[in-house]
């Protein structure tokens, strides 16, 4: 079998098996690709793939343009859930219905206000992109600012390491917050 030739893995047949629910909630397929089968319910849209290359088998739910993966749905539904979940990646016929059915159980579980359009739902997925968005951009903020406060710290910089460690506030160590307090102190001098 080739990274894209598919057909012995069965994916859409299984994909079709463990999420007939969705045709049961009222979705109808409109796409079967060997690796992708995309359903419709009004502006909702289901896409059950099978990554080429990682073989990755996962799924997402857009509404409105914007796609949200399996795993901030667990997150949005279940926040202490999240941690565990990881996207099955499958090469075999066997590893495909097992991760095809993972998915599926995870779907009904954790999926059953996106799929049916609550507005309230999609405001705290909305929320939570927002807050990690904002948390990736802190993440980055410190991971360049640190370095740069540590060294203003150590030359004596003191205005520079203040204004630097200040940038970073929420996330600086005990220490940390003692050099802040010292370099502030030093600047008022």
């Amino acid at each position: 079998m080739t990274t894209h030739d598919r057909s012995p893995l069965h994916f859409i047949q299984k994909v079709r098996k463990f999420f007939s629910f969705l045709v049961d909630e009222g979705f109808t397929e409109i796409e079967a690709l060997p690796n992708l089968v995309r359903y419709r319910n009004g502006d909702i849209e289901v896409g059950i793939y099978h990554e080429l290359l990682s073989y990755e088998i996962g799924s997402g739910i857009t509404v409105a343009g914007i796609c949200y993966s399996m795993s901030e749905i667990v997150r949005a539904s279940d926040p202490e859930a999240d941690f565990n979940y990881m996207e099955p990646n499958a090469t075999t016929p066997e590893g495909v219905t097992a991760g095809v059915e993972k998915l599926s159980v995870l779907m009904q579980r954790y999926g059953a206000m996106a799929l049916r359009g609550d507005p309230h739902f999609f405001s705290i997925l909305k929320e939570q992109r927002r807050q990690w968005s904002k948390e990736f951009s802190l993440d980055v903020l410190e991971y360049q600012l640190r370095p740069q406060a540590e060294d203003a710290f150590r030359r004596r910089d003191y205005p520079k390491a203040a204004e630097l460690y200040g940038c970073i506030r929420k996330r600086l160590s005990p220490a940390e917050v003692k050099k802040l307090a010292l370099a502030e102190a030093r600047v008022i001098e």
